[in-house]
């Protein structure tokens, strides 16, 4: 296509477009996800095509899609892990590999987050030593 075209432009403009409302669409779809499997492969499913990789309507939509992703992530592992904080001590080692097995599931675009997922553990783990649940200081 010459880009030099008014007809070639605008359907590039078009099309541009369209990858942005599916961008939408997915981010719809990324904030009701309910488990990180989920988030990841919708994170994961959209691709910038070839033909609009230069429109900045179409790259910021895929940028939309991967941050929301990352923070629908980071706060279904805060969850996790509060949900690990309030657990009774004899379920806690479950959940603790319920999570390692989920966060394993990170990779691609949203593998920074299991570092980041495994400190966030960590810490919790240390604050609940110091200050067991049930006897403030």
């Amino acid at each position: 296509m010459s880009r030099r075209d008014p007809i070639d432009r605008n359907l590039m403009r078009m099309e541009a477009r369209r990858f942005a409302s599916r961008c939408e669409s997915q981010v719809g779809l990324i904030e009701r996800a309910d488990t990180l499997r989920e988030v990841l492969r919708l994170a994961t499913s959209i691709t910038l095509p070839f033909s609009v990789a230069e429109d900045h309507t179409a790259r910021d939509g895929l940028r939309l899609v991967q941050t929301r992703a990352e923070d629908r992530a980071r706060e279904l592992i805060q969850e996790q892990i509060q949900n690990f904080v309030r657990a009774d001590d004899n379920i806690r080692d479950k959940q603790k590999r319920s999570m390692h097995d989920a966060w394993a599931n990170l990779t691609g675009p949203l593998g920074h987050l299991r570092p980041w997922a495994q400190s966030k553990l960590t810490a919790a783990e240390q604050q609940n030593q110091i200050n067991p649940i049930g006897n403030p200081e």
